[in-house]
């Protein structure tokens, strides 16, 4: 598939369900799912599924609610008003050691150290020049206690960096530049999209995410153990239909490009430039226990967990 994409097609796109996937022989009856998910590339996996077919080849009426985080949508399962979403291994870690019955049940967003979504950089023309300058600095996340902050301080540590003489401050993406800038903070973790518009402006020390592994599992789905068990049949078409859109999203960055732009309200140039996320096809615990395990050292998760069991295998 050509890279670039007709002015026609790319407006049919971005204001209808895409027509470039066959449909199903025969309709299959569906079945509502409330799904949580928010418009970013990260957790785009739903709204992909949504858009090129995927859920209703599946006999899965998928009802997408938007919203900020995993950490909302975490919560949004815990209270009924949601069946399923996607969130992080710490978030879901957590909700196990205080009794809530969530398990895992299929892989979706990847780190990748080969095509890195996010990067600790450093003003171009500013004062911090290698990695041993971040003595005594403010650094930017964009969430504390997560795994953004437990990577960040492995790969200081690692570094030769003393953790006591940095600070690590709170700070939205779009917000970092302009604060590197000014001087407002010596470093920032900057994700994508505004990695790639920032990188004329900035410098990249360093992938901190390659400090737990240089690939893991930053989101995967799960519900709560009880419906999965209540829906055996709907939970195996769900994760069919998931890692469907997994294997053709890889492979058709184009076209989930416009899918992207039509959520998340992006340039479709500004996303053409980023690196993008990889969906999984499968879910290894070999690609959640480094999260898992560094989040203990940093004391993120109580107590150690086991990434065995936190898998319900559907399928």
């Amino acid at each position: 598939m050509s890279a670039s994409l007709s002015r026609a097609r790319a407006m049919a796109l971005l204001t209808s369900a895409p027509a470039f996937l066959p449909r199903a022989a025969a309709a299959q009856t569906s079945a509502t799912v409330r799904v949580g998910a928010s418009a970013t590339d990260l957790y785009l996996e739903p709204f992909i599924a949504l858009d090129a077919g995927f859920f209703s080849r599946a006999g899965v009426n998928a009802q997408i609610t938007p919203l900020a985080n995993g950490a909302a949508i975490a919560q949004a399962v815990a209270g009924g008003s949601l069946d399923t979403g996607l969130a992080d291994m710490i978030q879901i870690a957590n909700a196990a050691n205080h009794g809530l019955p969530f398990a895992f049940f299929a892989g979706s967003g990847l780190y990748s150290s080969q095509a890195p979504i996010l990067a600790m950089c450093v003003a171009k023309n500013g004062p911090v020049k290698a990695i041993k300058d971040l003595d005594g600095q403010t650094i930017a996340l964009v969430v504390l206690k997560s795994i953004t902050e437990a990577a960040v301080e492995e790969w200081l540590r690692l570094n030769g960096v003393d953790l006591t003489r940095v600070k690590l401050y709170e700070l939205p993406y779009v917000e970092m530049l302009p604060a590197l800038q000014r001087g407002t903070v010596g470093a920032a973790l900057i994700g994508e999209p505004f990695l790639s518009a920032a990188k004329n402006d900035v410098t990249i020390l360093g992938k901190s995410y390659d400090a737990v592994a240089p690939s893991f599992y930053i989101s995967s789905w799960f519900a709560s153990r009880d419906w999965i068990a209540r829906n055996p049949d709907l939970s195996r078409r769900f994760t069919h239909a998931i890692y469907e859109t997994a294997r053709w999203a890889n492979a058709h960055r184009p076209d989930t490009a416009l899918i992207l732009a039509k959520y998340a309200k992006l340039d479709i140039e500004r996303i053409r430039s980023m690196n993008r996320t990889t969906y999984a096809t499968s879910l290894d615990p070999r690609l959640m226990q480094p999260v898992l395990d560094i989040a203990v050292k940093y004391k993120l998760i109580e107590k150690p967990v086991a990434a065995a069991d936190l898998i319900v295998k559907v399928a």
